[in-house]
């Protein structure tokens, strides 16, 4: 575990994402308070609960205003140019996006001295992997779940839109076009997270496997009991970024 900040204020953590923005108080490293919004003014009345004293970091991968945030103290935006607080060997790291430069973050300081692979099930399914020195590879980005459901019905004239509760795992042969579909989507998604981690585990010894994400709710029921699944996991790894900087003052 690395070293905690000794600002004596909660951290604010923003992630700002396509349809929803999520504000998250940290203490001492640990998540006290997670609010979801979808609009922008109540994101910004929100705001004014929290002392302008208090450290803030935030992502922002939608259209977002964030200039309120502006007007704390100390205030980090993620971008490409920021220093984080583990080595990039990404061959383009202008391009490396900001969740994965946060779930590689909350990788190293939860993991110190681990082969860590993460896998975030969300609008894309994305793989990062950060070794036990500290230096991160990249991965891969494949479509997500939902994503895949969609582009079925998007660009094809008969096939239906469906969606998956998670609740019954599908038969191998769909007996219908909607549980064929089912049967191909979902049991293709898991196959393919299946097979990235084995390919891992075969390169690398002593490999931590981490699933995070929307849809990691979904598919965990349906595999290894042993893969690490923390909640807040990209909020974790922001709140850390933040750290590194508040200890570099």
């Amino acid at each position: 575990m690395k070293n905690k900040s000794n600002s004596p204020e909660p951290h604010i953590v923003v992630d700002a994402g396509n349809s929803r923005i999520k504000v998250a108080q940290y203490q001492q490293q640990s998540c006290v308070q997670l609010s979801i919004f979808e609009e922008q003014k109540v994101f910004e009345k929100f705001l004014n609960q929290f002392s302008k004293k208090s450290p803030c970091i935030a992502s922002n991968t939608g259209s977002w205003d964030l200039s309120a945030l502006k007007g704390f103290d100390f205030y980090l935006e993620l971008e490409p140019s920021t220093k984080l607080p583990f080595n990039i060997t990404y061959s383009t790291p202008a391009t490396l996006g900001n969740d994965r430069r946060a779930l590689a973050a909350a990788a190293y300081r939860d993991f110190p001295q681990e082969n860590v692979l993460v896998l975030d099930l969300g609008t894309c399914l994305t793989a990062d992997f950060i070794d036990k020195e500290g230096n991160y590879h990249g991965g891969a980005i494949s479509p997500g779940l939902k994503m895949r459901f969609r582009s079925l019905n998007h660009f094809t004239a008969a096939l239906p839109k469906v969606e998956w509760s998670g609740f019954n795992w599908p038969n191998l042969v769909g007996d219908s076009t909607e549980n064929s579909i089912l049967s191909g989507v979902v049991r293709g998604y898991q196959a393919e997270i299946s097979s990235w981690i084995v390919q891992y585990q075969e390169a690398y010894d002593d490999i931590r496997i981490v699933i995070t994400g929307g849809d990691a709710s979904l598919l965990l029921r349906w595999m290894k009991n042993d893969i690490f699944a923390p909640s807040n996991f990209l909020l974790n790894g922001l709140d850390y970024i933040l750290e590194y900087h508040l200890n570099q003052k």
